[in-house]
């Protein structure tokens, strides 16, 4: 794993725990203030984020890291062996 692939896990990490924090405030302060369907719905597009933002950024990591083995190949093709 390089070093830009460890920032880009920490920042995922901290944008779900910064949503999963969100999401615990919106059930703590606004759920019994907003009309049901409002704070249902914003809590399920709440929740959509929370368990989409991983997977879109582990799909992020995967290009990139298919994308270095590729290169990596080519350049091992190209090289004429001693």
């Amino acid at each position: 794993m390089q070093r830009r692939d460890m920032q880009a896990l920490l920042v995922s990490l901290g944008i779900t725990g910064l949503l999963m924090g969100g999401m615990a405030y919106f059930i703590s302060a606004w759920w019994g203030r907003l009309p049901k369907v409002v704070a249902l719905i914003l809590f399920i597009l709440l929740a959509i984020m929370v368990i989409g933002y991983p997977i879109y950024a582990l799909a992020q990591w995967s290009d990139r890291a298919l994308l270095r083995w590729r290169e990596t190949q080519t350049q091992e093709r190209k090289t004429p062996p001693d």
